[in-house]
């Protein structure tokens, strides 16, 4: 199979511009390299991956040549031949060396190296410690120091599965020895790591895919995922603080713990990289040459910094570029057969007529819309990565929301969300049991606490999705008004599905069963109204809060 691999790779490189330019005039050698590349992809990603994408690949493969011309309505397609397809899927640019390999290797694979080289350099474990020093000492501090944490090293890594495992090795037995249960302290975990793919200024790998497909600046995308991300954030953090409370845990003994101040003296210079990066991305700076020197200045501080510079060792140098390229190899393979996918959809139209499909049956209504794409990107979820699931559904998806009048923004970063999203929402969330094999706690109940604790990522993405304010987009109201109503919404769904606790599980016990589901349905009722930008909505989402409050109000005071 190397041999193989070197023969169909070869065969490109030295005569690549014959075989490009004679597009159309195939030969039968073509059909053969054709035919070996798009196996081996296919094998490769089996053996880096799993099942899941070489499965859905095949299936798509299938499609024209099969059965797509016995499907009903817009999925119905015309027959191609089997040559025209074999070719278009490698000796073509609208395959397996198309975008989604291109951009791949080009910005993706640097930032992964870049990655590598603050976890080889210390730069990585200053970062827990930091979050150790910020956090440690508040109330849960050891899962407040996970949610921190995780949503540093998301900086670094981008990946939510590889983000449970660097930082869960360390978070999860300290959350389990403060007394949180193995299955919350797993699910801390994996809701926190999860949210690393869409926190700023470096995110998950689908981000920088966005740049190709949806045509925005990565420096824009940054800005319009800020506030989201603060959002998510700030309910996982409401979550573990309640949940401490509860739990009746005392704050973690000072002295345990590292200073800030004394932190920041002798190893702060370890955020350098990371604001240099983020400076010359702002400005606008080719994405290449912004993580070039930002690679190099990351070794730079590691020499200059005498509590780093233990970690500047030649073991460490070609150890961060064997660790960035062993990472890459499932991500550009994953990339190389998500192009299968891509080729296949753009040679059918299938993209068009999926966005269309969408449109019908939504009758026009944006919030279906959303829905039928969520429930895509959850069922698409079930075993993909988020950046595989960008890829498919920014051409299948994104155009039907974008004729909705959702902003292009709002169309691809819902779909991110979404697709970042299945990574804890059962029955396949390979981030929480991830975290519940390294928690000891059941894998299933783990995914179920990891979806209620992650809650924020099902709902902020209707609410920039209707608002396009959340994403910073409009006038200085228009943002308020979005941040404020987002805001409220989101704690009154965290009520609704008792993420955050106002009221002792003691005073519950006494409560009739219909009383506490009523108060729970209130809730959720002003946390789904509130999504809706019109004033009638906004005014009953608001009333309904009243109605609950006075309701919890009214129960606490008979009880005193």
């Amino acid at each position: 199979m190397v041999g193989l691999s070197l023969y169909v790779t070869l065969y490109i490189i030295f005569d690549y511009e014959e075989i490009f330019g004679r597009a159309g005039d195939i030969l039968p050698q073509d059909y053969v390299v054709g035919s070996l590349a798009v196996l081996l992809v296919l094998e490769a990603t089996r053996r880096t991956t799993g099942w899941a994408l070489p499965v859905l690949s095949v299936i798509f493969i299938l499609y024209p040549l099969v059965y797509g011309p016995y499907m009903p309505g817009v999925l119905q397609t015309s027959t191609f031949g089997f040559e025209r397809v074999v070719t278009l899927l490698y000796l073509s640019l609208g395959g397996v060396l198309g975008v989604a390999f291109k951009v791949t290797l080009e910005f993706i694979f640097l930032f992964i190296i870049f990655g590598a080289f603050l976890n080889r350099f210390g730069i990585a474990e200053f970062f827990i410690d930091f979050a150790r020093a910020v956090a440690g000492t508040s109330r849960g501090g050891s899962a407040k120091v996970a949610v921190v944490a995780s949503s540093l090293m998301g900086t670094v890594n981008g990946s939510a599965t590889a983000n449970v495992a660097s930082t869960g090795v360390l978070t999860i037995p300290m959350m389990k020895r403060e007394g949180f249960s193995p299955v919350f302290a797993g699910a801390v975990e994996a809701a926190a790591s999860t949210g690393g793919q869409i926190m700023p200024p470096i995110m998950g790998a689908a981000a920088f895919l966005m740049v190709e497909f949806a045509r925005i600046p990565y420096s824009d995308i940054i800005i319009h995922a800020l506030i989201p991300s603060i959002l998510y954030f700030a309910m996982v953090w409401g979550a573990v603080h309640f949940e401490a409370i509860r739990l009746g845990l005392a704050r973690a003994a000072k002295e345990t713990l590292p200073d800030v101040w004394p932190l920041l003296k002798s190893r702060g210079t370890a955020f350098l990289p990371i604001i240099f990066l983020t400076v010359m991305i702002l400005f606008k700076q080719a994405l290449m040459d912004a993580v070039l020197w930002s690679l190099v200045l990351t070794v730079v501080i590691a020499i200059v910094t005498p509590d780093l510079r233990k970690y500047v060792t030649f073991e460490n140098l070609i150890g961060a570029v064997t660790d960035g390229v062993k990472t890459s190899v499932p991500l550009l393979l994953a990339s190389a057969c998500a192009g299968i996918v891509i080729g296949t959809v753009t040679l059918t139209s299938l993209g068009v007529n999926i966005s269309a499909m969408i449109v019908d049956l939504s009758q026009g209504v944006a919030i279906i819309a959303l829905l039928l794409s969520a429930l895509c990107c959850l069922v698409m979820g079930l075993g993909l990565p988020t950046q595989i699931i960008y890829l498919t559904l920014a051409i299948l998806v994104a155009p039907g929301l974008v004729n909705m009048g959702i902003t292009v923004a709002g169309s691809h970063l819902f779909i991110i969300y979404f697709g970042m999203m299945s990574m804890v929402t059962p029955p396949i969330c390979f981030a929480a049991f991830t975290a519940a094999s390294l928690a000891g706690g059941d894998m299933m109940k783990t995914g179920v606490v990891a979806f209620r604790i992650a809650l924020a990522g099902q709902l902020v993405p209707f609410y920039f999705a209707l608002n396009p304010g959340l994403l910073m987009i409009g006038s200085t109201m228009d943002i308020a008004i979005a941040v404020i109503r987002a805001s409220v919404g989101l704690i009154a769904a965290g009520l609704a599905f008792e993420v955050f606790r106002l009221w002792s599980a003691e005073r519950d016990a006494t409560l009739p069963r219909a009383l506490i589901y009523l108060r729970r349905i209130i809730f959720l009722a002003a946390a789904i109204l509130l999504i809706f930008p019109s004033t009638l909505p906004t005014i009953a989402g608001a009333g309904l809060i009243v109605i609950g409050a006075i309701l919890v109000f009214t129960l606490k005071k008979s009880q005193a």
